[in-house]
């Protein structure tokens, strides 16, 4: 299928023949089966997981082309490698906060990706390049809220709260640090310029859509603190005296000590995601 107009880049040199070939269809769903399988042998993915990335992935890739396919990718194997570091360096320290593990599941698949794919549908309807904004902008935000999280977690400055300014826990949904902002900031430009490149116009307009992008996913990733800050859930571990984000410990369920029960990690990765997809389409609205 692929409705990107040609831009000149490899990705739209490869979508001219790809998508000519009668068993396309069928072919782009095998490579998506094969990285998907792939993703969970390497244990970088749960079965949920990979099957959610597979529809994400194909039904991005069928109507915008490699280009989409390999912003994705790029997000992803950077993911893969920074979380892989965070947890060598710090892995037992973050096993005691964080809820889940290293593998991402369904549900962290859809909250990184379910606007990603939004926005890929609905320029199927409609081939406005707000939209490819909108698809680059989910994929941006997720890489900016996972490069500050992986990479500012191993800052040597104590992270303080994004709210009062106070230290926190290293690790606790919240807290911030100079180098996980600034590492924020280079995962929303580096997506950012990989759309500009692959799916953008080379022209003042692409460049204004690739602004957008990068401007749009460190709001994001700001917000994505903000909430963690403030109605993500936190529970008291008594036995070791923190916070954690583990709802229970030993199978025995801990106190609530602030924010909504049922707000997790993954409900704020979904909010903050929409949060900075529904401004860059606002951004687009106003000045295009």
């Amino acid at each position: 299928m692929n409705l990107v107009p040609f831009n000149g880049s490899l990705a739209a040199l490869f979508d001219t023949w790809f998508f000519s070939l009668p068993a396309s269809f069928w072919l782009l769903m095998a490579i998506m089966g094969a990285i998907s399988i792939a993703s969970y042998a390497a244990r970088q993915l749960t079965g949920s997981g990979a099957f959610a990335a597979f529809l994400v992935g194909f039904g991005s890739t069928w109507v915008l082309g490699f280009g989409s396919l390999a912003t994705l990718l790029f997000f992803f194997i950077t993911a893969g490698i920074l979380n892989k570091l965070s947890k060598r360096l710090r892995g037992k320290e973050m096993s005691k906060i964080h809820a889940k593990g290293g593998r991402r599941d369904a549900m962290q698949v859809w909250a990184n990706g379910l606007f990603a794919l939004l926005g890929a549908l609905l320029y199927a309807l409609d081939q406005s390049p707000v939209y490819l904004v909108m698809f680059a902008t989910s994929v941006a935000e997720a890489a900016s809220d996972t490069f500050a999280g992986d990479v500012g977690i191993l800052s040597k400055r104590e992270p303080v709260s994004i709210i009062t300014g106070r230290p926190m826990r290293r690790g606790l949904s919240g807290a911030v640090s100079p180098l996980g902002l600034v590492s924020g900031m280079l995962g929303a430009i580096l997506i950012a310029l990989t759309a500009w490149s692959l799916l953008l116009t080379p022209d003042r307009a692409g460049a204004a859509g690739a602004s957008v992008i990068a401007i749009a996913a460190f709001f994001g990733c700001l917000i994505d603190s903000v909430l963690g800050a403030t109605i993500q859930a936190h529970w008291w571990d008594e036995e070791s005296n923190t916070l954690t984000e583990h709802p229970t410990k030993n199978g025995k369920p801990l106190p609530l000590e602030r924010g909504i029960r049922w707000i997790d990690n993954d409900m704020v990765n979904l909010l903050s995601n929409a949060t900075a997809t529904l401004l860059a389409f606002s951004l687009m609205a106003i000045f295009s």
